[in-house]
């Protein structure tokens, strides 16, 4: 179903101007404003007229909610199955340039039961196939509020067991690291100023080997997810000298 949902969502909000459309070079106001001050170094007392302009920074923030579903090869899927997951993103923007951070828990059951240094674990269990991106990307923006997002991540994945204490077992179950590469398709709407709200869809594919947490086990995965996004740049306030 959520193959279908995704492209469904752009057909039905694609609108208006160009991706995160804003005024990128300053602007000042009309009145004039009386700047009288003492220089620290010299002593002279210093006084002009200038106008206060502003001007988009460069640096800005993106925080992301989403929903993400993951389709395993059939070895791991075995396991864990085909499954879903909330995700969390804190990213720092510099123009088109993105740097971020996104956490992506899960709780499932397992579907087969694996041994790791001698304890097994069972359908019982509940286990959190947590993933962390630590990824970049880059925005091309388009015409309809559109940006698409190529990216490249470095994922490390952990299998924690939440009621060890219930089963009465201890499990040590190795963690993985691999490179995700996929792209993000976004559809900006502006709020006010520098300020952006969006709707996103993801693909990524994960280069990750799940042979090193249990050698039964296969290598990569498919990471589908949609979500909402907070997307907003600084802005810089300078006096222009008249």
């Amino acid at each position: 179903m959520i193959h279908r949902v995704l492209p469904l969502i752009f057909v039905l909000l694609s609108t208006h101007t160009f991706g995160q459309n804003y005024e990128r070079s300053r602007t000042c106001g009309n009145d004039t404003i009386d700047v009288d001050y003492i220089n620290m170094k010299t002593g002279a007392r210093i006084q002009y007229k200038a106008f206060e302009c502003t001007k988009v920074s460069k640096l800005g923030i993106r925080i992301d909610v989403g929903f993400n579903h993951y389709r395993y090869n059939a070895k791991t899927k075995n396991w864990l199955g085909n499954h879903n997951g909330p995700l969390l993103g804190l990213t720092i923007a510099y123009g088109n340039f993105n740097f971020g951070v996104k956490f992506k828990p899960a709780t499932v059951r397992p579907k087969q039961n694996l041994d790791f240094d001698g304890e097994q674990l069972t359908g019982n269990a509940k286990l959190n196939p947590n993933k962390i991106d630590y990824d970049f990307s880059y925005s091309v923006d388009f015409k309809h509020n559109v940006s698409l997002e190529p990216y490249i991540a470095f994922t490390a994945n952990s299998f924690p067991v939440i009621n060890e204490e219930e089963l009465g077992k201890t499990y040590n179950i190795s963690k993985t690291r691999g490179l995700t590469a996929g792209v993000a398709l976004n559809k900006y709407f502006r709020l006010k100023g520098f300020q952006f709200f969006s709707v996103f869809a993801k693909y990524g594919y994960g280069l990750t080997d799940f042979k090193k947490v249990n050698s039964s086990l296969g290598f990569g995965y498919s990471d589908i997810s949609i979500g909402v996004a907070y997307k907003g740049f600084f802005k810089q306030v300078f006096l222009k000298r008249i």
